[in-house]
């Protein structure tokens, strides 16, 4: 029987769902790993370890990520293990934060982002317009949520976030290209459709819930 832990069964499966779903194939996850190869075993527990580091890597989009950056076929466990990976994996998140505001994917990321946010705000007895300043320690908690990528740009364009007024040499070194990005967005959310609207009526939804809590 194989040593396999059930984090190291997961990473296994949501590589597996994520080769299938860049083919757009069917897939089924593996509950058998009594045969599994001891050296993909190996790197599933260096994958195990870098996840455990990076805790804020969402899993999904690491093994998605070279799909939608390259044109190549497969890339097997191994592939994930190098620098090339993070690389595209950094690459690859911004462009999601540069997304189509109006396209699914992105409409979907931005009620995650509200949805934290308001969890966020909820358990700290915060407003919306707290959390734009609100700080825990050096830097707005804002910072540490773009960075971790809980939240993107659009989510704060849809709280009417203002440009903030924080050091921009600081800023520009935790999230590099903070301020390109961040007017680019607001342009393109302002010029959205679906999106902007869904905002506005997100934001107003929320803004209640969070005064009867």
């Amino acid at each position: 029987m194989t040593d396999i832990s059930e984090k190291e069964k997961t990473i296994y499966n949501n590589h597996l769902v994520a080769t299938r779903k860049a083919k757009g194939e069917p897939f089924r996850i593996r509950r058998d790993f009594s045969k599994l190869e001891a050296e993909k075993l190996e790197i599933l527990q260096r994958l195990s370890k870098f996840f455990d580091e990076y805790p804020h890597i969402n899993q999904e989009d690491f093994f998605m990520a070279p799909y939608e950056t390259y044109d190549d076929d497969y890339h097997a466990l191994d592939y994930y293990t190098t620098g090339k990976a993070v690389s595209c994996y950094s690459r690859y998140m911004k462009k999601l934060d540069m997304d189509n505001p109006d396209s699914d994917q992105s409409i979907s990321r931005l009620k995650e982002g509200l949805k934290f946010i308001f969890r966020f705000c909820k358990e700290r007895g915060l407003t919306f317009s707290d959390y734009m300043v609100y700080s825990e320690e050096s830097l707005p908690c804002f910072v540490d949520h773009l960075k971790k990528h809980k939240i993107n740009f659009y989510t704060l364009h849809a709280l009417t976030f203002s440009t903030p007024k924080i050091e921009s040499k600081i800023l520009e070194f935790v999230i590099p290209d903070f301020f390109l990005t961040f007017q680019k967005t607001k342009n393109n959310f302002f010029h959205s459709k679906l999106m902007r609207e869904f905002s506005k009526e997100a934001k107003e939804a929320l803004t209640e819930k969070l005064k009867s809590c």
